[in-house]
């Protein structure tokens, strides 16, 4: 992660433009491997859990709150 964001950095980003954030996808944020991989890096980078499929209720209730706050 650090050498792809080093590398858009360098040669992506314009000046008025601020640092590029990493996200790092995983299934159980606790876990012990992102702790490490990230243990040194000094850039921002985000590491949350996501589910592949909500539970219909759950979704549904996602896309009713989206639709209310748009009005």
């Amino acid at each position: 992660m650090n050498l792809y964001l080093s590398l858009l950095d360098r040669l992506e980003k314009s000046e008025n433009e601020n640092q590029s954030i990493g996200i790092i996808l995983c299934a159980d944020k606790d876990h012990l491997d992102v702790e490490i991989a990230l243990q040194d890096i000094n850039k921002p980078i985000g590491v949350a859990e996501y589910q592949l499929l909500l539970p219909k209720e759950e979704l549904q209730t996602l896309v009713l709150n989206e639709l209310n706050a748009t009005k």
